[in-house]
Protein backbone atom coordinates (compact mmCIF):
# COMPACT_ATOMS: atom_id res chain seq x y z
CA UNK A 1 0.00 0.00 0.00
CA UNK A 2 2.55 2.05 0.49
CA UNK A 3 4.53 1.69 -2.66
CA UNK A 4 0.68 2.42 -3.98
CA UNK A 5 0.77 5.75 -1.81
CA UNK A 6 4.16 7.05 -2.28
CA UNK A 7 4.48 6.08 -6.09
CA UNK A 8 6.04 8.67 -8.17
CA UNK A 9 7.06 10.53 -4.66
CA UNK A 10 11.46 10.53 -5.23
CA UNK A 11 11.62 11.82 -1.54
CA UNK A 12 10.33 8.81 -0.02
CA UNK A 13 11.37 5.50 0.22
CA UNK A 14 9.60 2.37 0.90
CA UNK A 15 11.20 -0.38 3.21
CA UNK A 16 10.08 -4.19 4.12
CA UNK A 17 12.54 -3.80 7.08
CA UNK A 18 10.01 -4.05 10.08
CA UNK A 19 8.39 -7.04 7.82
CA UNK A 20 11.79 -8.93 7.40
CA UNK A 21 12.88 -8.39 11.20
CA UNK A 22 9.31 -10.77 12.13
CA UNK A 23 7.85 -10.83 15.69
CA UNK A 24 7.06 -7.16 17.17
CA UNK A 25 8.03 -4.08 16.23
CA UNK A 26 8.66 -0.72 18.12
CA UNK A 27 9.28 2.53 16.35
CA UNK A 28 12.71 2.94 17.70
CA UNK A 29 14.22 -0.23 16.64
CA UNK A 30 13.50 0.60 13.06
CA UNK A 31 14.49 4.23 13.87
CA UNK A 32 18.13 3.05 15.30
CA UNK A 33 18.43 0.70 12.23
CA UNK A 34 17.62 3.62 9.70
CA UNK A 35 20.29 6.24 11.52
CA UNK A 36 22.71 3.29 11.41
CA UNK A 37 22.22 2.39 7.98
CA UNK A 38 21.72 6.38 6.76
CA UNK A 39 24.24 8.13 9.45
CA UNK A 40 24.57 11.37 7.82
CA UNK A 41 20.42 11.30 6.85
CA UNK A 42 17.73 13.20 8.33
CA UNK A 43 15.47 10.30 8.84
CA UNK A 44 11.15 11.45 9.26
CA UNK A 45 8.76 9.82 10.68
CA UNK A 46 4.92 10.94 9.41
CA UNK A 47 2.08 10.29 11.77
CA UNK A 48 -1.40 12.16 12.59
CA UNK A 49 -1.45 14.13 15.32
CA UNK A 50 -3.75 12.14 17.59
CA UNK A 51 -0.25 9.69 17.59
CA UNK A 52 1.94 12.74 18.63
CA UNK A 53 -0.07 13.41 21.13
CA UNK A 54 0.13 10.03 22.33
CA UNK A 55 3.76 9.90 21.81
CA UNK A 56 4.89 9.72 25.71
CA UNK A 57 3.03 6.26 25.93
CA UNK A 58 5.79 5.27 22.94
CA UNK A 59 8.62 2.99 23.32
CA UNK A 60 11.37 5.13 24.33
CA UNK A 61 10.28 8.25 22.80
CA UNK A 62 13.09 10.51 24.06
CA UNK A 63 14.74 8.03 21.90
CA UNK A 64 12.93 8.93 19.16
CA UNK A 65 13.53 12.54 19.59
CA UNK A 66 16.64 12.30 19.43
CA UNK A 67 16.71 10.12 16.24
CA UNK A 68 13.59 11.48 14.36
CA UNK A 69 11.94 14.70 13.10
CA UNK A 70 8.74 14.36 12.89
CA UNK A 71 6.02 15.31 10.22
CA UNK A 72 2.79 15.41 11.43
CA UNK A 73 -0.91 16.19 10.31
CA UNK A 74 -3.43 17.99 11.83
CA UNK A 75 -5.76 15.07 12.85
CA UNK A 76 -8.06 15.58 14.74
CA UNK A 77 -6.13 18.97 15.46
CA UNK A 78 -3.12 20.90 15.11
CA UNK A 79 -0.29 19.40 16.77
CA UNK A 80 1.48 20.87 19.95
CA UNK A 81 4.97 21.40 19.60
CA UNK A 82 6.98 19.68 22.24
CA UNK A 83 10.47 19.88 24.38
CA UNK A 84 12.97 17.59 23.21
CA UNK A 85 11.23 16.99 19.65
CA UNK A 86 11.25 18.39 15.99
CA UNK A 87 8.55 18.33 14.29
CA UNK A 88 6.80 20.13 11.36
CA UNK A 89 2.92 20.65 10.95
CA UNK A 90 2.02 18.98 7.11
CA UNK A 91 -0.23 21.72 5.93
CA UNK A 92 -3.12 18.90 4.45
CA UNK A 93 -5.94 18.47 6.65
CA UNK A 94 -7.28 14.71 6.54
CA UNK A 95 -9.48 14.30 9.19
CA UNK A 96 -10.00 10.34 8.76
CA UNK A 97 -7.53 7.54 10.23
CA UNK A 98 -6.93 4.67 9.40
CA UNK A 99 -8.66 3.02 12.25
CA UNK A 100 -11.75 4.09 10.16
CA UNK A 101 -10.75 3.13 7.04
CA UNK A 102 -10.07 -0.19 8.03
CA UNK A 103 -13.32 -0.67 9.84
CA UNK A 104 -15.39 0.65 7.10
CA UNK A 105 -13.73 -1.97 4.75
CA UNK A 106 -14.64 -4.86 7.45
CA UNK A 107 -18.38 -3.77 7.67
CA UNK A 108 -17.82 -3.67 3.67
CA UNK A 109 -18.71 -0.19 3.02
CA UNK A 110 -16.40 2.13 0.31
CA UNK A 111 -13.30 4.25 1.23
CA UNK A 112 -13.33 5.87 -2.04
CA UNK A 113 -11.79 9.44 -1.99
CA UNK A 114 -10.68 8.57 1.90
CA UNK A 115 -7.10 6.80 0.46
CA UNK A 116 -5.35 6.89 -2.42
CA UNK A 117 -7.22 5.19 -6.21
CA UNK A 118 -3.50 2.87 -5.99
CA UNK A 119 -4.00 2.30 -2.23
CA UNK A 120 -7.67 1.47 -2.81
CA UNK A 121 -6.77 -1.12 -6.12
CA UNK A 122 -4.51 -2.82 -3.39
CA UNK A 123 -6.53 -3.46 -0.93
CA UNK A 124 -9.42 -4.99 -2.94
CA UNK A 125 -7.06 -7.08 -4.80
CA UNK A 126 -5.87 -8.47 -1.45
CA UNK A 127 -8.72 -8.37 0.36
CA UNK A 128 -7.23 -6.72 3.30
CA UNK A 129 -9.30 -6.10 6.35
CA UNK A 130 -12.48 -8.44 5.79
Amino acid sequence: MLQQGLKGQSWAEVSDWEIRQGGVSFTVDTARAWAQRYPKAAIYWIMGSDQWEALDSWKEPRELGRLLHFLVFPRPKNPTPRRGFRMSEIPLRLDISATVIRSRLKRGLSVEGLVLPGVEKTIRRSRLYR
